[in-house]
């Protein structure tokens, strides 16, 4: 088994499961098809009314260095994780699709899309993990930081007195385990 470098592009920050899902589209001929993927908390943690949109600036950055290169190519091949179909699609790569969503900082509520792709469903399921791993980590981030603020008696989301907050309920999703 080879080891990918390092060589700057975020390519691999994709998992087996969407270069699977690339290789039978390609094959089965849905690759071209038009296709729309959104970004959505489906539930939030208990007890927590309200998330921060963050990490749309790194994302579209990882999205513009999301190539595959020589050396990325070479351990798809050595590994054998693609056939050579998908390999030479993944060579001339590039999201020439539609992103748009929340801004950065803005409140978002469970089953908002924060985030939509567009585009070919092969150009755009490559990026579900790329697409999580930033928002899921940097939302959770400024959600908690907003959070702290507010507790601290300063501004809450979209720079309001706390004490102005609507107030928003809902039931823990107790199939998840209400997290």
């Amino acid at each position: 088994m080879t080891t990918p470098v390092n060589s700057g592009t975020t390519a691999l920050l994709t998992d087996h499961y969407e270069l699977t899902m690339l290789q039978a589209a390609l094959h089965s001929g849905a690759a071209s098809r038009r296709a729309v993927f959104e970004v959505f908390a489906r539930h939030l943690p208990h007890g927590r009314r309200y998330g921060v949109v963050a990490g749309t600036g790194r994302l579209l950055d990882a999205l513009e260095r999301f190539r595959f290169g020589p050396a990325e190519l070479s351990f798809l091949r050595d590994n054998r994780i693609v056939d050579e179909t998908t390999l030479q699609f993944l060579s001339s790569y590039r999201f020439a699709g539609n992103v748009w969503g929340y801004a950065e900082g803005d409140v978002y509520f469970p089953g908002s899309p924060i985030l939509v792709v567009e585009g070919t469903f092969a150009e755009s399921v490559l990026l579900e993990t790329v697409v999580l791993s930033v928002l899921n980590h940097d939302c959770a981030v400024a959600s908690a930081a907003s959070r702290m603020v507010t507790a601290a008696g300063g501004p809450g989301p979209g720079g309001t007195a706390a004490g102005s907050l609507p107030v928003v309920s809902w039931e823990a999703d107790e199939e998840q385990g209400g997290s």
